[in-house]
């Protein structure tokens, strides 16, 4: 009788815990979804999944590029702390250096995948880290690079590389996009109402290169053509129509996902998040003005400007989240792994820098508040920048003896940085840039000289 119990008990904990799908984009900018003022195109899927849940106004990438986003969305940790704060040849450390979100849900219970383009390998071919960071399933491609190409030549489905007949990386017949909302369904077809399930779902568009589905271009005025100058991307007509066609695509295929969901009766109960790596591009002959993409933000992709890293996020969770509406509280990326182990109820490792945001999904328990954020990168001299409430400091140009001068917005009344207050405030500058300072930990694989001294 004593085990029955224990076995019924276990049963209503694991019932308990949420699925989640966690959906990311490649390069989606803050005013690229309809909900965030796009009107270029539309996306009534996400717009209907932000009125019926919470969409998220402050929300933060974990870098301006692909490999230290996904690094700190995965870890826990911001580029200050992350092993990977740069794009390259760069896995996560084996554990127990880089736990991941993966790795602690299926301590909890979780069936886990990874769809998509990889967030744990860099530019590698190197599908057995996938597994080995807490995936049961992974299906995409491993190295960054393979993921610019719109119809790759190959996949890996496990660690077995899978060839795409007809695939010439420009042209083909799979769609990548399409064979990861493909095996998604799957996953979710197997999985559902057996255990809780963790999916990661990983799109590489509308990441350059700049090809829509077929048939799924979108007519714009004034568009414009694109012949690359690096092999990489593909000669592209019409730019905006296609760049438009991918993120109408990107909402249909979200449709798709709420669907399989439903038809297994555990749409209530999955919490599904959408969001983006960073703010929107200029590659493969798009620029993120061409369609507002980054509006209003300053700058975008490689930028710690608000346009490289603020990005759209929406949860959507009928049983969970208490009320629907916008939320205004500063998060970021590395908020995730917390957030997730709340809902799982599990402990979350103590060396992050996330904070759950599981409180302001459930309307449960006070939630605790961000003193400051932090992100640096490495290419292009050096950035770095730092919000603490409603002001953020940017500094540009890190090298030895030639520190940029730091400039300084107050996001509340300028969010789209352009009144630099730091002449007027000499005192705040001068505090934020020791919290700079303070904000970091040195890096063997990304040193920053300068800086590294000071710790």
């Amino acid at each position: 009788m004593k085990f029955i119990l224990l076995v019924l008990l276990s049963a209503v904990a694991a019932a308990a815990k949420p699925n989640i799908v966690y959906i990311i984009t490649d390069d989606l900018g803050y005013g690229d979804l309809g909900c965030y003022g796009q009107k270029h195109f539309e996306t009534p899927v996400l717009d209907g999944l932000a009125s019926e849940g919470l969409r998220f106004t402050d929300h933060y990438s974990g870098a301006t590029v692909c490999a230290p986003s996904r690094c700190a969305l995965m870890t826990g940790r911001d580029t200050g702390h992350a092993s990977v704060r740069g794009n390259g040849a760069f896995t996560l450390r084996p554990d127990p250096e880089d736990i991941t979100v993966a790795t602690l849900l299926q301590s909890a219970g979780y069936r886990t995948a990874m769809v998509g383009k990889s967030c744990v390998t860099g530019n590698t071919q190197t599908p057995e880290v996938v597994l080995a960071k807490g995936f049961d399933v992974f299906y995409g491609t491993t190295s960054h690079v393979d993921g610019h190409f719109r119809y790759p030549e190959f996949v890996y489905d496990q660690t077995e590389k899978v060839t795409l007949e007809g695939n010439t990386l420009h042209a083909g017949k799979h769609y990548d996009a399409e064979l990861y909302t493909q095996r998604a369904e799957k996953f979710i077809h197997e999985s559902a109402g057996k255990s809780p399930f963790f999916l990661l779902l990983s799109y590489p568009i509308p990441h350059a290169a700049v090809l829509a589905p077929e048939g799924e271009v979108v007519e714009i005025e004034d568009d414009v053509d694109y012949t690359p100058k690096r092999y990489h991307y593909s000669q592209v007509t019409n730019v905006k129509g296609n760049y438009a066609g991918m993120v109408q695509a990107i909402d249909a295929y979200v449709g798709r996902i709420m669907k399989a969901l439903e038809s297994k009766g555990v749409a209530e109960d999955t919490l599904v998040i959408f969001t983006s790596d960073n703010g929107s591009h200029f590659e493969g002959g798009y620029k993120a003005p061409m369609l507002d993409s980054n509006a209003p933000l300053r700058g975008g992709k490689r930028d710690l400007y608000e346009g490289g890293i603020r990005v759209p996020m929406i949860a959507h969770w009928p049983q969970g989240i208490a009320e629907p509406g916008d939320v205004s509280l500063p998060s970021a990326f590395w908020d995730f792994l917390p957030t997730a182990c709340e809902l799982a109820g599990i402990e979350a490792p103590g060396d992050i820098q996330g904070i759950s945001f599981a409180p302001t999904l459930t309307g449960k328990g006070g939630q605790k508040k961000h003193e400051q954020l932090y992100w640096e990168f490495h290419e292009q001299g050096g950035r770095r920048a730092l919000r603490m409430g409603d002001w953020k400091l940017v500094q540009y140009g890190l090298k030895p003896g030639k520190f940029g001068k730091p400039q300084l917005y107050h996001l509340a009344r300028d969010i789209g940085e352009q009144d630099d207050l730091a002449a007027r405030h000499p005192d705040k500058v001068a505090d934020m840039v020791r919290r700079m300072d303070e904000a970091r930990v040195p890096s063997e694989r990304f040193p920053l000289k300068g800086l590294d001294e000071l710790r």
